[in-house]
Protein backbone atom coordinates (compact mmCIF):
# COMPACT_ATOMS: atom_id res chain seq x y z
CA UNK A 1 0.00 0.00 0.00
CA UNK A 2 1.10 3.64 -0.99
CA UNK A 3 1.57 6.05 1.78
CA UNK A 4 1.29 9.52 1.49
CA UNK A 5 2.46 12.27 3.61
CA UNK A 6 1.97 16.12 3.99
CA UNK A 7 0.01 18.64 1.77
CA UNK A 8 2.44 18.28 -1.36
CA UNK A 9 0.53 15.52 -3.15
CA UNK A 10 -0.39 14.71 -5.94
CA UNK A 11 -2.35 11.38 -7.42
CA UNK A 12 -4.70 10.35 -10.01
CA UNK A 13 -8.28 8.59 -10.34
CA UNK A 14 -9.02 8.08 -6.71
CA UNK A 15 -12.39 6.58 -5.22
CA UNK A 16 -11.76 8.10 -1.65
CA UNK A 17 -13.32 7.08 2.20
CA UNK A 18 -12.47 9.81 4.41
CA UNK A 19 -12.52 10.12 8.45
CA UNK A 20 -10.61 8.96 11.56
CA UNK A 21 -10.72 4.99 11.35
CA UNK A 22 -9.84 4.82 14.74
CA UNK A 23 -11.29 1.67 15.12
CA UNK A 24 -11.74 0.29 11.48
CA UNK A 25 -14.87 -1.51 12.63
CA UNK A 26 -17.81 -2.83 11.06
CA UNK A 27 -19.43 1.01 10.38
CA UNK A 28 -15.84 1.89 8.71
CA UNK A 29 -15.83 -1.30 6.78
CA UNK A 30 -19.00 0.06 5.34
CA UNK A 31 -17.24 2.87 3.23
CA UNK A 32 -14.00 0.71 2.79
CA UNK A 33 -16.35 -1.92 0.94
CA UNK A 34 -17.57 0.57 -0.93
CA UNK A 35 -14.55 2.08 -2.69
CA UNK A 36 -13.27 -1.23 -3.02
CA UNK A 37 -16.08 -1.52 -5.39
CA UNK A 38 -15.28 0.70 -7.63
CA UNK A 39 -12.44 -1.00 -9.33
CA UNK A 40 -11.97 1.77 -11.96
CA UNK A 41 -10.66 3.95 -9.30
CA UNK A 42 -7.80 3.26 -6.92
CA UNK A 43 -9.17 2.77 -3.57
CA UNK A 44 -7.64 5.35 -1.25
CA UNK A 45 -8.25 6.60 2.40
CA UNK A 46 -8.04 9.30 3.68
CA UNK A 47 -7.22 10.51 6.81
CA UNK A 48 -5.29 13.02 9.54
CA UNK A 49 -2.16 12.70 10.72
CA UNK A 50 -2.29 12.50 14.43
CA UNK A 51 0.39 11.75 16.81
CA UNK A 52 -0.43 9.30 18.61
CA UNK A 53 1.90 10.42 21.48
CA UNK A 54 -0.63 13.09 21.41
CA UNK A 55 -3.33 10.51 22.07
CA UNK A 56 -4.74 10.49 25.66
CA UNK A 57 -2.98 7.18 27.59
CA UNK A 58 -5.42 4.08 26.78
CA UNK A 59 -7.78 5.58 24.17
CA UNK A 60 -6.23 4.42 20.81
CA UNK A 61 -8.22 0.97 19.73
CA UNK A 62 -4.92 0.62 16.96
CA UNK A 63 -1.53 2.33 16.54
CA UNK A 64 -1.09 4.37 13.86
CA UNK A 65 0.84 1.40 12.35
CA UNK A 66 -1.35 -0.91 13.06
CA UNK A 67 -4.20 0.93 11.41
CA UNK A 68 -2.13 1.03 8.47
CA UNK A 69 -1.24 -3.09 8.51
CA UNK A 70 -4.99 -3.63 8.75
CA UNK A 71 -6.09 -1.01 5.35
CA UNK A 72 -3.79 -3.01 3.36
CA UNK A 73 -5.18 -6.39 4.80
CA UNK A 74 -8.64 -5.28 3.61
CA UNK A 75 -7.22 -3.85 0.48
CA UNK A 76 -7.08 -0.41 0.36
CA UNK A 77 -3.82 0.84 -2.01
CA UNK A 78 -3.14 4.18 -1.07
CA UNK A 79 -3.28 5.95 2.38
CA UNK A 80 -3.01 9.85 2.28
CA UNK A 81 -1.72 10.83 5.71
CA UNK A 82 -2.99 14.88 5.63
CA UNK A 83 -1.67 17.25 8.43
CA UNK A 84 -3.70 17.99 11.09
CA UNK A 85 -2.10 21.71 12.09
CA UNK A 86 -3.77 25.19 12.22
CA UNK A 87 -2.85 25.68 8.66
CA UNK A 88 -5.66 22.50 7.35
CA UNK A 89 -7.66 23.65 10.38
CA UNK A 90 -8.41 26.86 9.42
CA UNK A 91 -8.62 25.53 5.58
CA UNK A 92 -12.47 26.90 4.48
CA UNK A 93 -14.03 23.50 3.41
CA UNK A 94 -15.16 24.52 -0.30
CA UNK A 95 -11.11 25.05 -0.63
CA UNK A 96 -10.16 22.21 0.82
CA UNK A 97 -12.82 20.46 -2.05
CA UNK A 98 -11.39 22.18 -4.37
CA UNK A 99 -7.79 22.50 -3.75
CA UNK A 100 -7.50 18.93 -1.58
CA UNK A 101 -9.75 16.48 -2.57
CA UNK A 102 -10.64 17.51 -6.51
CA UNK A 103 -7.19 19.34 -7.62
CA UNK A 104 -4.57 17.00 -5.14
CA UNK A 105 -6.72 13.90 -5.04
CA UNK A 106 -8.60 13.67 -8.29
CA UNK A 107 -11.06 12.53 -6.65
CA UNK A 108 -13.52 10.68 -8.53
CA UNK A 109 -15.95 8.93 -6.22
CA UNK A 110 -16.39 10.31 -2.45
CA UNK A 111 -17.63 7.85 0.21
CA UNK A 112 -18.28 9.16 4.12
CA UNK A 113 -20.71 8.45 7.04
CA UNK A 114 -22.97 11.22 7.78
CA UNK A 115 -20.99 12.72 10.78
CA UNK A 116 -18.24 13.40 8.48
CA UNK A 117 -17.15 17.17 9.34
CA UNK A 118 -14.21 19.00 8.00
CA UNK A 119 -12.64 22.49 7.66
CA UNK A 120 -12.69 25.87 9.36
CA UNK A 121 -14.92 25.14 12.40
CA UNK A 122 -15.89 21.62 11.13
CA UNK A 123 -18.37 23.81 8.75
CA UNK A 124 -18.34 21.29 5.97
CA UNK A 125 -19.90 18.01 5.85
CA UNK A 126 -21.86 15.38 3.85
CA UNK A 127 -24.33 17.54 2.39
CA UNK A 128 -21.57 19.93 1.48
CA UNK A 129 -20.12 17.02 -0.46
CA UNK A 130 -22.81 15.93 -2.26
CA UNK A 131 -23.95 19.72 -3.49
CA UNK A 132 -20.66 20.11 -4.62
CA UNK A 133 -20.15 17.10 -6.54
CA UNK A 134 -22.06 17.99 -9.86
CA UNK A 135 -19.35 21.40 -9.57
CA UNK A 136 -16.28 18.99 -9.86
CA UNK A 137 -17.63 15.76 -11.50
CA UNK A 138 -17.21 13.35 -8.25
CA UNK A 139 -19.77 11.04 -7.25
CA UNK A 140 -20.85 10.66 -3.50
CA UNK A 141 -22.29 8.29 -1.54
CA UNK A 142 -23.22 8.91 2.01
CA UNK A 143 -23.77 6.19 4.83
CA UNK A 144 -26.05 6.37 7.95
CA UNK A 145 -24.60 5.09 11.27
CA UNK A 146 -24.67 1.19 11.58
CA UNK A 147 -26.38 -0.13 13.97
CA UNK A 148 -26.05 -3.12 16.76
CA UNK A 149 -28.40 -4.43 18.86
CA UNK A 150 -29.93 -0.81 18.76
CA UNK A 151 -26.38 0.66 19.90
CA UNK A 152 -24.73 2.88 17.07
CA UNK A 153 -21.25 1.08 16.50
CA UNK A 154 -19.03 3.87 17.01
CA UNK A 155 -14.68 4.03 18.68
CA UNK A 156 -16.16 5.12 21.75
CA UNK A 157 -18.94 2.07 22.14
CA UNK A 158 -16.24 -0.59 21.40
CA UNK A 159 -13.43 0.93 23.36
CA UNK A 160 -15.66 0.75 26.49
CA UNK A 161 -16.62 -2.89 25.51
CA UNK A 162 -12.80 -3.51 25.52
CA UNK A 163 -12.12 -1.63 28.67
CA UNK A 164 -14.63 -4.05 30.56
CA UNK A 165 -13.46 -7.12 29.48
CA UNK A 166 -16.35 -7.66 26.71
CA UNK A 167 -14.20 -9.01 24.38
CA UNK A 168 -16.57 -11.38 22.45
CA UNK A 169 -18.84 -7.75 21.40
CA UNK A 170 -15.78 -5.56 20.30
CA UNK A 171 -14.32 -8.50 18.15
CA UNK A 172 -18.40 -8.68 16.87
CA UNK A 173 -18.44 -4.84 16.23
CA UNK A 174 -14.78 -4.39 15.14
CA UNK A 175 -15.27 -7.32 12.70
CA UNK A 176 -12.44 -8.56 13.25
CA UNK A 177 -10.28 -9.66 16.67
CA UNK A 178 -8.97 -6.90 18.92
CA UNK A 179 -4.96 -7.40 18.92
CA UNK A 180 -2.08 -5.92 20.46
CA UNK A 181 1.12 -5.68 17.51
CA UNK A 182 4.64 -5.53 19.33
CA UNK A 183 8.22 -6.41 19.27
CA UNK A 184 8.93 -9.55 21.62
CA UNK A 185 11.31 -8.19 24.32
CA UNK A 186 13.66 -10.43 26.97
CA UNK A 187 11.25 -10.72 30.25
CA UNK A 188 12.55 -12.45 33.65
CA UNK A 189 13.30 -15.60 31.96
CA UNK A 190 10.88 -17.18 34.20
CA UNK A 191 8.56 -18.97 31.70
CA UNK A 192 11.71 -20.88 30.35
CA UNK A 193 12.56 -22.05 33.98
CA UNK A 194 9.24 -23.03 33.79
CA UNK A 195 9.64 -24.60 30.45
CA UNK A 196 6.61 -22.83 29.27
CA UNK A 197 8.91 -19.88 27.60
CA UNK A 198 7.05 -16.81 26.54
CA UNK A 199 6.56 -14.41 24.27
CA UNK A 200 6.40 -10.44 26.30
CA UNK A 201 5.61 -7.45 24.41
CA UNK A 202 4.82 -4.00 26.22
CA UNK A 203 1.73 -1.91 24.36
CA UNK A 204 2.36 0.93 23.51
CA UNK A 205 0.50 3.78 26.47
CA UNK A 206 -1.76 5.37 24.41
CA UNK A 207 -3.78 1.73 23.68
CA UNK A 208 -6.92 0.60 24.95
CA UNK A 209 -6.27 -2.34 27.03
CA UNK A 210 -8.45 -4.77 27.95
CA UNK A 211 -8.85 -5.46 32.06
CA UNK A 212 -5.72 -7.47 33.55
CA UNK A 213 -5.98 -11.40 33.04
CA UNK A 214 -5.79 -14.43 31.23
CA UNK A 215 -6.88 -14.74 27.66
CA UNK A 216 -7.26 -17.49 25.18
CA UNK A 217 -5.62 -16.01 22.44
CA UNK A 218 -3.78 -16.50 19.05
CA UNK A 219 -0.72 -15.03 18.38
CA UNK A 220 0.58 -14.36 14.15
CA UNK A 221 3.98 -14.90 13.69
CA UNK A 222 5.25 -14.14 9.80
CA UNK A 223 1.67 -14.55 8.61
CA UNK A 224 1.40 -18.04 10.49
CA UNK A 225 -1.40 -18.35 13.36
CA UNK A 226 -0.85 -19.83 16.27
CA UNK A 227 -2.90 -20.98 19.66
CA UNK A 228 -2.09 -19.09 22.90
CA UNK A 229 -2.75 -18.62 25.90
CA UNK A 230 -2.23 -14.73 27.15
CA UNK A 231 -1.50 -12.77 30.34
CA UNK A 232 -2.19 -8.94 30.60
CA UNK A 233 -0.86 -7.05 33.96
CA UNK A 234 1.86 -6.81 36.01
CA UNK A 235 2.68 -10.17 36.78
CA UNK A 236 1.72 -10.12 40.55
CA UNK A 237 3.63 -13.77 41.35
CA UNK A 238 7.37 -12.15 40.32
CA UNK A 239 6.30 -8.34 40.21
CA UNK A 240 6.59 -6.25 36.89
CA UNK A 241 6.77 -2.19 37.11
CA UNK A 242 4.38 -1.77 33.45
CA UNK A 243 1.90 -3.30 32.13
CA UNK A 244 3.08 -6.32 30.03
CA UNK A 245 1.49 -8.66 27.20
CA UNK A 246 2.59 -12.56 28.21
CA UNK A 247 2.04 -15.00 25.66
CA UNK A 248 2.99 -18.27 26.13
CA UNK A 249 2.26 -20.59 22.69
CA UNK A 250 0.79 -23.84 22.67
CA UNK A 251 3.35 -26.46 21.25
CA UNK A 252 6.14 -23.96 20.19
CA UNK A 253 9.77 -23.86 21.40
CA UNK A 254 11.24 -21.03 18.76
CA UNK A 255 13.74 -18.37 19.83
CA UNK A 256 11.53 -15.53 18.78
CA UNK A 257 13.05 -12.20 21.02
CA UNK A 258 13.42 -9.50 18.85
CA UNK A 259 10.89 -10.43 15.82
CA UNK A 260 7.48 -8.90 15.54
CA UNK A 261 4.23 -10.21 16.41
CA UNK A 262 0.49 -10.07 16.93
CA UNK A 263 -1.22 -10.96 19.58
CA UNK A 264 -5.34 -11.51 19.12
CA UNK A 265 -7.60 -11.84 21.86
CA UNK A 266 -10.68 -14.28 22.15
CA UNK A 267 -12.51 -14.77 24.78
CA UNK A 268 -11.26 -14.25 28.90
CA UNK A 269 -10.23 -16.86 31.24
CA UNK A 270 -9.45 -15.80 34.47
CA UNK A 271 -8.25 -12.65 36.67
CA UNK A 272 -4.80 -12.13 36.70
CA UNK A 273 -3.93 -14.21 40.45
CA UNK A 274 -0.77 -13.42 42.74
CA UNK A 275 0.13 -17.15 43.75
CA UNK A 276 2.00 -18.13 46.78
CA UNK A 277 4.72 -20.15 44.93
CA UNK A 278 6.39 -20.74 41.69
CA UNK A 279 5.12 -24.39 41.81
CA UNK A 280 1.56 -23.22 42.14
CA UNK A 281 1.58 -20.74 38.94
CA UNK A 282 3.28 -23.29 36.83
CA UNK A 283 0.29 -25.92 37.92
CA UNK A 284 -1.81 -22.79 36.90
CA UNK A 285 -0.15 -21.98 33.97
CA UNK A 286 -0.51 -25.88 33.12
CA UNK A 287 -4.23 -25.69 33.45
CA UNK A 288 -4.85 -22.04 31.28
CA UNK A 289 -2.67 -24.01 28.35
CA UNK A 290 -5.69 -26.43 28.40
CA UNK A 291 -8.43 -24.58 28.90
CA UNK A 292 -6.91 -22.16 25.84
CA UNK A 293 -6.79 -24.75 24.04
CA UNK A 294 -10.35 -25.86 24.39
CA UNK A 295 -11.63 -22.62 23.55
CA UNK A 296 -9.51 -22.23 20.29
CA UNK A 297 -11.00 -25.69 19.13
CA UNK A 298 -14.30 -24.33 19.28
CA UNK A 299 -13.80 -21.21 17.46
CA UNK A 300 -12.09 -23.44 14.52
Amino acid sequence: MEILRGIDIKIENSAVSLGKFDGIHLGHRLLLNEILKHSEFVPTVFTFDIDDNASQPGKLIYSGREKLVLLEDIGIKRTVLFPFNNETKSMKPEDFIEKVLVEKMDARFICVGTDFRFGKDRRGNAGMLKAYSSKYGYETKIFNKLLSEDEIISSTLIREKIETGDIQCANKLLGRTYFIEGTVVHGNALGRRLDMPTANIFPEKEKVLLPSGVYASTLVLDGKRYNSVTNIGRKPTVGSDRTVVETCILDFQKNIYGQNIIVEFHEFLRPEKKFPDIEQLKNQMERDKKHAAEVLKKLR
